[in-house]
């Protein structure tokens, strides 16, 4: 994979999309009872970030196993979570495994967080003028964002620069963390402030200032207007201790021990035969497909005649000769190619009267993240099908049905 040193370096926050790949996916297993979803979920985020940044080095950042310095700070600290579900622990080493087979530089670091990790790749990044893209759906990691560290989540296609972290918070990233240090956050049993909600935070913080400001300021409190305004400043006097240990635990650390670089984030030669072994096992047809070049693996329900770039209508040249067209499957049959309005809407009509029907669709490539979908086919009994292609480029297919 060729590499452009003025392309963002991408950090993977993998453990954030290990549990949201998890429960966003069926419950997916391959045909001896092995759970695969979140194997699939994860790896295709990291081919999406792939595809998307291709001159860029990328690395996928998981948390450890065992307890952090947190848990030294607070002993509750995610205390309440219920234990991994053996059904994502046992997908943890063939996600690991694929992600070094892909050439990957995979990150882990006991002690800390893989927030902690990516934080200091991405304070070594800033000192260093380059940018960094951190993929993720943490929103603990706005407080990270400055001109060179920009977050984008995959699962929703949001990305936050500094202007979209104001928008999102209606704070700044300078201030994310005295807000997470207010309001709490449950998902880590951080507990923040009791009394002090996302709109309280926000008043706060916008109307006098970070928590070192608040507490300088207390008689201030009381003339900013917002619900509870006037018992504000005792609350807050009496949960100082908590505000300020929230801090601490809701801080990224930028600091981290470790022998990994932003330098230092190169790209391996890719494995496929481990690649292929893993996509066989885990019966991922599509991923196994692309790996042995099998064309053949593109569904549709028609193989429409498609001319050469070389031998486009547009440009006036000759359509293909005859020999030069693929000869379709010859199944006996009613297959019909809908061009026309009223030939849509018969179908239509078919369609709604049908028992059972199948559906189908015709795309630009194996990979479904990138695929753009160019056609349609339905069937309403063996036999009886037809096609709609409504994205196709050539024979004058006519781009009106809808």
């Amino acid at each position: 994979m060729s590499q452009d040193p003025q392309a963002p370096v991408i950090l993977i926050d993998g453990s954030s999309y290990l549990y949201r790949a998890f429960h966003a996916l069926p419950p997916l297993q391959n045909s001896k009872g092995q759970q695969t979803g979140a194997v699939k979920g994860v790896i295709n985020m990291i081919r999406r970030m792939i595809g998307d940044y291709p001159d860029s080095q990328v690395a996928v950042v998981f948390d450890a196993k065992g307890k952090t310095f947190r848990n030294d700070i607070y002993a509750d600290y995610k205390a309440h979570r219920p234990p991994m579900p053996d059904e994502l622990r046992s997908q943890i080493a063939p996600i690991h495994e694929i992600i070094q087979a892909m050439g990957l530089p995979l990150i882990v670091v006991g002690g800390v967080e893989a927030d902690d990790v990516i934080g200091t790749l991405a304070k070594q990044a800033t000192e260093q003028g380059v940018d960094v893209v951190i993929s993720t759906g943490d929103k603990d990691m706005a407080q990270l964002v400055n001109q060179h560290v920009t977050l984008i989540n995959t699962m929703n296609n949001t990305v936050m620069d500094v202007e979209g972290v104001s928008k999102k918070f209606g704070i700044g990233p300078e201030l994310i963390i005295d807000f997470l240090a207010l309001m709490g956050d449950k998902s880590d049993n951080i507990p923040g402030v009791p009394g002090v909600g996302e709109k309280t935070a926000l008043a706060l913080l916008q109307g006098v200032g970070g928590l070192d400001q608040l507490y300088d300021n207390l008689d201030k409190i009381a003339g900013l207007g917002f619900r509870g305004a006037k018992t504000m400043a005792p609350k807050l006097e009496k949960e100082r201790d908590s505000a300020y240990l929230s801090y601490t635990l809701a801080t990224i650390k930028t600091d981290v021990e470790m022998s990994w670089q932003i330098s230092g984030l190169a790209h391996r030669e890719e494995q496929q035969d481990q690649l292929l072994d893993w996509f066989q096992q885990l019966e991922f047809k599509l991923w196994v497909a692309e790996l042995q070049g099998d064309k053949s693996a593109d569904k549709g329900a028609v193989k429409a005649v498609k001319t050469s770039k070389d031998h486009s209508p547009e440009q006036g040249s000759e359509p293909l000769a005859e020999e030069q067209i693929a000869e379709p499957n010859k199944l006996a049959g009613d297959y019909q190619l809908i061009l026309e309005q009223a030939d849509f809407e018969h179908w239509l009509e078919r369609l709604k009267n049908a028992e059972l029907i199948a559906f189908d669709t015709e795309t630009t490539s194996l990979k479904y993240m990138e695929a753009r979908v160019v056609g349609v086919s339905f069937a309403i009994e063996a036999g009886e099908a037809a096609y709609v292609p409504f994205g196709h480029d050539y024979l004058g297919v006519p781009q009106q049905l809808s």
